[in-house]
């Protein structure tokens, strides 16, 4: 069985869209788990902001909604005389909602493919968000090398969950459900991610808010994407205390590291370049790592710790004012461009399993 749960493989085949393109009713029938003397239940639509599609009187703890719609909205029914609410997808057919006024017990949504698509990714990653929880809390006391260690066992957790989610993507691309749990990724994915999954969803969903934000990220990283551009100057200070500048390296391959000492990526990251440098160091291969950091002791035992033979360079003022990270549009860490020969990006935000592929291309095995 794929990594999509079993629970909704009655939604249908991978590719089949999902989205409503017609009018058509829907009901929803609600009961409320609450003491508190209720009196209205109001729905929302949720589409950029929160507008009222309907009021209701609730009898008996009970109330109920019907309509039309034309496509699957993300919606929202509050009730006046309680502060919790509950948030699902108003679509087409019937939904069953039970509202739970004690935060301690979930509320329950039954009926509706998106609704089912939600309640099936969050069964699928449930243990693996779980441990990644598990993992934050270890990291937040741990020691340097513990940090370094668990960042390493973090980014396999979180492998596997981007995995579930690309093939949620992949089988459900018209789905609001699912662009919906990507929406908070866009902002910290580079532009390449950005074009590989606005390519995967369907445009059917422009009227979307995520689909928006989506479109609206992936321009503004286009605007700063360097592949194919010259690679801005760099002029620099050594561990050493000797001026570097990028353009002496023309002539060489030269994979350009962002990275600092407290950023256990980085730090897993230069591990596996060691092997790769000592490869290919005298075959027109060289590594240049910038580092973020603004205190000099900790950028250097960082260097002696991770066994760090190449070049090594900071400005020390950390990531405040720093003129390279800017011209590079470096946000995050670690960020590794790929340059040849004649000083031109091929490669933005390389991974080291790529890095190996290129090289093992252009030098051999």
């Amino acid at each position: 069985m794929s990594s999509i749960s079993k629970f909704f493989l009655w939604i249908g085949l991978c590719g089949l869209s999902i989205t409503a393109t017609a009018q058509e009713d829907y009901r929803i029938s609600g009961e409320v788990v609450s003491t508190s003397p209720l009196s209205w239940a109001y729905l929302y639509k949720n589409d950029g902001g929160r507008q009222l599609l309907d009021s209701v009187l609730v009898k008996d703890n009970k109330f109920s909604f019907s309509g039309t719609v034309d496509k699957s909205y993300s919606a929202s029914i509050r009730l006046k005389g309680i502060r919790r609410s509950v948030e699902f997808y108003l679509e087409k057919g019937s939904t069953y909602i039970r509202l739970d006024e004690d935060w301690k017990h979930n509320n329950l949504i039954i009926g509706g493919t998106q609704n089912a698509l939600k309640k099936g990714f969050e069964q699928d990653t449930r243990q693996l968000q779980d441990s990644l929880i598990q993992l934050g809390r270890q990291y937040e006391n741990a020691d340097e090398e513990g940090k370094v260690q668990l960042g390493i066992a973090m980014q396999k957790w979180n492998n596997k969950v981007d995995s579930i989610r690309y093939n949620y993507i992949r089988c459900y691309p018209s789905s609001i459900a699912v662009i919906d749990w990507c929406r908070p990724y866009f902002a910290v994915l580079n532009y390449e991610q950005l074009r590989k999954i606005s390519a995967l969803f369907d445009p059917q969903l422009a009227y979307t808010a995520s689909y928006k934000e989506l479109q609206s990220a992936l321009k503004g990283k286009a605007a700063t994407y360097l592949v194919g551009k010259k690679a801005p100057a760099l002029t620099s200070k050594t561990a050493a205390g000797k001026t570097f500048n990028l353009a002496q390296l023309r002539g060489k391959v030269v994979l350009l590291d962002f990275w600092a000492s407290w950023c256990a990526p980085c730090r897993i990251a230069n591990r596996k370049l060691v092997s790769t440098y000592q490869k290919y160091k005298n075959q027109g291969f060289e590594i240049v790592s910038l580092s973020m950091d603004d205190k000099e002791n900790l950028w250097k035992e960082a260097i002696h710790k991770d066994g760090i033979p190449w070049i090594q360079i900071s400005d020390l003022t950390g990531f405040k004012g720093n003129t390279t990270a800017e011209a590079y549009a470096v946000k995050l860490l670690p960020s590794l461009f790929l340059i040849d020969e004649e000083g031109q990006i091929i490669k933005e935000h390389i991974h080291h399993d790529e890095l190996i592929h290129f090289l093992e291309t252009k030098y051999g095995k």
